[in-house]
């Protein structure tokens, strides 16, 4: 019996993956400048700051296709901001001086930039290859999740973004 518990558990573990319409679950984590970003801040019923959405980018070092999303994502995050969507990328089980050199080195230096050292957070939005991007509307429900590397990434973004933008 053991045995088949343990299965079941590993098995639905794995099986997780945050997906369009599931609730964007709640976190909070250091940022680089050694401040809490609460998520709950930014969207959903008690939010604080005036957003019309969320762009979680969970990357790592180690990943190529996250290095190609990189500066693709701080040349974007200006323009977004602007129409109120903010840009949040997690160091999926990484700390921040991994994170420094990689940033530094991509020139990447506009985002929020968090750290996701113990990959917690990344539990439970179902992380399993990366890049993983998750779009979450300001009521906090995800609209939209990229898994892994597309082919123009850039014009996945706008697309995402704008339907994030259409929402109230």
């Amino acid at each position: 019996m053991a045995i088949f518990i343990g299965l079941f558990v590993l098995t639905a573990s794995v099986a997780f993956a945050i997906k369009a319409n599931d609730p964007a679950p709640s976190f909070a984590l250091r940022d680089s400048h050694d401040a809490n970003f609460y998520l709950s801040d930014y969207v959903g019923p008690k939010k604080k700051k005036p957003c019309k959405g969320v762009i979680l980018n969970f990357f790592a070092s180690y990943c190529k296709p996250c290095r190609n999303e990189l500066p693709v994502l701080n040349r974007l995050t200006e323009e977004f901001e602007r129409k109120g969507i903010v840009i949040v990328l997690i160091g999926f089980n990484e700390d921040f001086d991994r994170i420094g050199e990689l940033l530094g080195e991509l020139k990447v230096d506009r985002p929020v930039i968090l750290s996701d050292r113990y990959g917690k957070v990344g539990a439970k939005y179902g992380v399993r290859s990366l890049p993983l991007s998750v779009f979450v509307d300001a009521d906090g429900i995800v609209r939209s999740v990229l898994f892994g590397e597309s082919p123009d990434i850039e014009k996945e973004f706008r697309t995402k973004a704008e339907q994030l933008m259409r929402r109230k």
